[in-house]
């Protein structure tokens, strides 16, 4: 949407200069594509952003994935991510047990 409306800043700045207009009109016209490049980099910041939300994402699930394929799928340490090595499903102890052994 701000990437939308910087394009439409642009279009508006752009078109008092390709013809002859009063000198207040290029003044405005030259606001509207300041605007204009100050929401392109907005637009481009938000874009940045969620790209790296994503991967983050995607690590992190793939991070999931492969602690779920390798122990019984749960934490038994908050502090440090210590998990059962036993196969996925076959876990039969409690926690303490894990933690002691």
């Amino acid at each position: 949407m701000v990437g939308l409306v910087a394009a439409l800043l642009v279009a508006v700045g752009v078109v008092p200069w390709a013809a002859p207009a009063p000198g207040s009109l290029r003044v405005l016209s030259t606001v509207a594509l300041a605007l204009a490049i100050l929401l392109g980099l907005v637009a481009w910041g938000l874009l940045t952003s969620i790209r790296a939300d994503v991967a983050e994402s995607r690590v992190d699930a793939a991070i999931a994935a492969a602690v779920a394929d390798f122990g019984c799928g749960h934490d038994h340490d908050p502090d440090e991510l210590h998990v059962c090595p036993s196969v996925a499903g076959s876990c039969t102890h409690d926690c303490a047990s894990c933690l002691r052994g």
